[in-house]
């Protein structure tokens, strides 16, 4: 027990001591096998050498191999006519990745003779990337910020380039500036009208039910960056134009539905009991034996309400639809009892089902969907409303 304890301890390490980046190399996948090599040269050798043995020929072939597609990327994308868009971005992504690959193969002893060729640090050429990235940016912010005014998207798109420069460079050039200029003009903002008049509720639950929404609507946060939703008040939009508004009613409500349903089975004794005697031969008696039965009848009452609203939003400036959704809440409630004909031995003892004698009201219903459904209408506009990050 003892050894094979020890030898599923080992070999592992065994096996990952062979690992000389040979097989990845093989594949074209290049840095990987620099990453391989270079973990096979700084562990225990193992009873096998021979994957230690290769892995510094291995590190050497890969990592020529790997600086010379990487710098044949950086090439291309540097020189590209028209240039790709954002392409600043990539070449920093390929700088990184050879610094990677620098620092993996550094840390063979053997191999410090040929890397001398190579450079050791990137940082230099990942700053000067990450200076034409921020400009790549913000020249693309630019263009959309003169337009900020008359176009919601273009006023976004001025913003969303204007922080990606900063995240490049931060304080790069006026981003920070421009892109809080943008910001107002890059928000939807959106108005939550008072729910619409219905025939399924009174006035005054329409009215508790639209307080609700609107109050929670107000406590919340925005649903996204460029979203704001207002209440139907005379600060709507803060002063600036709403684009769109979301519309409300109540659809349907099914206030008590109240149904009574039973089936019956015969039930039957798990033992026999005597129920009469006969003769045999005109002169002995013996006992009937038989399992004795009964009607047991089992009754379901059911109550259910259902309370749905429907929502859509609209474009203010062409009326046309944007998004239309329901929300809808339903409670259920039950309760079972049984009644018995005929031997009460055919019950093996099991007692009869009561009904319960405390079923919901109309208005305890009514109140527990309003509150839930109240709840959910929010949810599902934040919901729509946070696609648009």
């Amino acid at each position: 027990m003892f050894r094979l304890s020890l030898l599923l301890v080992i070999l592992p390490l065994l096996i990952g001591a062979c690992s000389s980046g040979q097989t990845a190399l093989n594949r074209g996948n290049y840095d990987l096998a620099v990453k391989k090599a270079s973990q096979r040269l700084n562990q225990w050798r193992g009873l096998s050498k021979r994957g230690y043995t290769k892995a510094p020929l291995v590190l050497k072939q890969a990592f020529v191999r790997a600086y010379e597609q990487h710098q044949n990327t950086i090439r291309k994308l540097s020189a590209s006519a028209p240039p790709d868009a954002f392409r600043w971005e990539t070449v920093h992504k390929e700088y990184e990745q050879l610094q990677t690959l620098t620092d993996n193969a550094r840390s063979c002893e053997a191999c410090a003779d040929w890397l001398a060729a190579y450079p050791a640090s990137y940082a230099d050429r990942k700053d000067e990337t990450r200076q034409l990235a921020a400009a790549d940016r913000y020249e693309v912010a630019e263009q959309a910020f003169a337009y900020r005014e008359e176009n919601r998207l273009a006023a976004r798109d001025a913003f969303v380039n204007y922080q990606k420069a900063l995240e490049w460079v931060p304080g790069f050039r006026q981003a920070n500036a421009k892109s809080q200029d943008a910001l107002p003009f890059a928000i939807l903002r959106v108005v939550v009208e008072p729910l619409a008049p219905t025939n399924e509720i009174s006035q005054r639950d329409n009215h508790e039910l639209e307080d609700m929404i609107l109050r929670q609507i107000r406590s919340d946060e925005a649903p996204s960056r460029f979203v704001r939703l207002y209440q139907p008040n005379e600060y709507a939009g803060d002063g600036f134009p709403i684009h769109q508004a979301v519309q409300m009613q109540v659809t349907d409500y099914v206030p008590y539905s109240d149904n009574t349903s039973s089936s019956t089975t015969t039930v039957y004794s798990n033992q026999t009991y005597k129920v009469g005697e006969k003769k045999i031969n005109d002169s002995t008696k013996v006992d009937i034996m038989e399992r004795v039965s009964g009607q047991l009848t089992t009754y379901q009452r059911t109550i259910r309400a259902e309370l749905t609203l429907r929502m859509r939003s609209i474009d203010t400036q062409t009326g046309k639809s944007v998004w239309e959704d329901s929300v809808w809440e339903t409670r259920n409630w039950q309760t079972q009892w049984q009644t018995f004909t005929g031997d009460d031995r055919a019950l093996n003892g099991s007692s009869l089902a009561s009904a319960s004698l405390f079923a919901p009201s109309r208005w305890s219903l009514y109140d527990s969907m309003r509150d839930e459904l109240a709840s959910d209408v929010v949810r599902r506009i934040r919901s729509n409303y946070a696609k648009d990050q």
